[in-house]
């Protein structure tokens, strides 16, 4: 598994770039989301901030990939919001994740079970053989997998770009890569880079597993 940590906003750019992906999409994203989740009172359903939540985050990540025009496009099988870019084979599912999520030294994985839609697309991930993925400019064929997990706690929105490997009992429990992004300052609203290691020569690692 190789796990990259971005210090500094341009290293997160040169991480996103070849993906197509731009910081400021997940930043409005995760900031909209934890916004709309405090709109409840102690009347609504348990459930209802961290649905909310979601529902947000989605919202928003549709309009920042559509914005930026490079390609991205939207579809929904079995009713899970799915983004797809057909030129790199890539596809882009949103989750709240765990308490690990956007730290290295743990292994982070879905907050919640996940149904047949999510984990089919996380079995065929990184195959050899392309799976399709229907839009409504026709179909997409998609090789490599990424899940966007985010997590708040202490303040902070923890979240991370990975790409899955398998599952177990219907959450992630492997990874092939994460890019673990810096977290956000819901005080701040913004990323807080940690840039007094910007002189380090590199910004990732990799973990062997035994």
């Amino acid at each position: 598994m190789t796990i990259h940590t971005p210090k500094t906003r341009e290293d997160l750019a040169q991480l996103l770039a070849p993906m197509r992906l731009h910081a400021t999409a997940f930043e409005r994203a995760v900031s909209v989301g934890a916004a709309e989740s405090r709109t409840f009172s102690m009347g609504a359903p348990k459930s209802a901030p961290n649905m909310t939540r979601w529902f947000r985050t989605v919202e928003v990540m549709h309009e920042q990939l559509m914005s930026l025009q490079l390609d991205w496009k939207r579809s929904d099988p079995q009713n899970l919001p799915y983004f797809s870019q057909a030129d790199l084979n890539l596809g882009l599912i949103t989750s709240s994740g765990d308490e690990f999520t956007g730290v290295a030294w743990g292994t982070p994985s879905t907050k919640n079970p996940k149904g047949s839609a999510f984990a089919r697309r996380v079995e065929e991930n990184g195959q050899g053989t392309l799976f399709g993925q229907p839009t409504d400019g026709g179909e997409i064929d998609v090789k490599f997998l990424w899940i966007l997990l985010y997590n708040e706690r202490d303040g902070m929105v923890h979240l991370e770009l990975s790409r899955p490997s398998t599952m177990a009992r219907k959450r992630i429990d492997s990874w092939a890569e994460r890019i673990i992004f810096p977290p956000f300052d819901l005080a701040l609203g913004g990323f807080t880079f940690d840039e007094g290691g910007a002189e380090d020569e590199g910004f990732g690692f990799t973990v062997a597993r035994r």
